[in-house]
């Protein structure tokens, strides 16, 4: 969302006040942020908080149950294939 925005991570860590490393961790998911930074991430980035935890969940789900399906058609595809060794 940050780079969507074309804010840099040095930018937004002066904007939120903390370091740009702590930033980068979060970003990665290698470090939790308090409900404060979250609240700052939206408000600094235009967003509602659900959508930093959740991402576009509706997109999600449909990504997640079209892979489902394709995963089953491939099973059903593969079961009839004849095994060779």
């Amino acid at each position: 969302m940050r780079k969507k925005k074309g804010i840099t991570q040095e930018q937004l860590s002066i904007m939120l006040n903390i370091s740009a490393n702590h930033l980068a961790k979060v970003e990665t998911g290698s470090r939790c942020c308090s409900i404060e930074l979250l609240q700052d991430l939206s408000s600094c980035l235009n967003v509602r908080t659900d959508y930093l935890l959740n991402g576009d969940a509706p997109h999600n789900n449909h990504l997640r149950e079209r892979l489902t399906f394709l995963a089953q058609e491939l099973e059903k595809i593969t079961a009839d294939l004849p095994v060779w060794g």
